[in-house]
């Protein structure tokens, strides 16, 4: 008699929970493929499918402890993986507006960020990467900052815990970060 897919999977969840190391890796060996294709759906051109396939498995091993046994492990995983699209995209759009308001030149609309279609994403990954070419530029106490508030959109806690600095350095070096990335792109 074989077992559910998700009992299976709730066994090798608790032992992840544990500290089994081993059970991170066959939950991630087990849905890996078929999450990469989902992501690689929505996000066809560029590494993004990737990069979010990754943050997507981060944030679910993270959260072992929320996840209900009463429902199947895919459907919390694939749930947490279209949370982590919908993130990206938001962060997009964040980046573009800042792009805008740095810039001041900025002229593609808003709903360029949708990414709709290959054409788009194209166009907007140029846009952006006048930015990220900037934020590679400064300082690294200001560029590790910036691009983890301007580019994940991380939150100034966030930050200061990853960096290991107090919030108030963290606001200051971002808010320092704007200032020379506002005259270096009006440049």
């Amino acid at each position: 008699m074989h077992e559910k897919p998700h009992i299976n999977d709730n066994k090798i969840v608790n032992q992840a929970i544990a500290g089994d190391e081993t059970a991170f890796w066959q939950l991630m060996n087990r849905y890996k493929e078929s999450l990469f294709a989902y992501m690689q759906h929505k996000f066809p051109v560029g590494d993004a499918a990737e990069d979010l396939l990754l943050i997507a498995f981060d944030k679910a091993f993270r959260s072992l402890e929320r996840y209900n046994p009463q429902f199947a492990f895919s459907t919390w995983l694939y749930t947490i993986a279209d949370n982590t699209c919908i993130d990206y995209v938001r962060k997009k759009k964040i980046l573009a507006q800042e792009f805008h308001r740095l810039s001041q030149s900025f002229d593609l609309n808003e709903a360029l960020f949708i990414y709709s279609n290959p054409e788009t994403e194209l166009i907007a990954s140029q846009e952006c990467a006048l930015l990220l070419h900037s934020i590679n530029k400064l300082k690294p106490i200001y560029r590790d900052p910036a691009r983890l508030r301007f580019l994940f959109d991380y939150a100034y806690e966030e930050i200061a815990k990853a960096l290991s600095i107090p919030q108030g350095t963290v606001k200051t070096r971002i808010h320092r970060a704007k200032e020379i990335l506002s005259k270096d792109l009006k440049q």
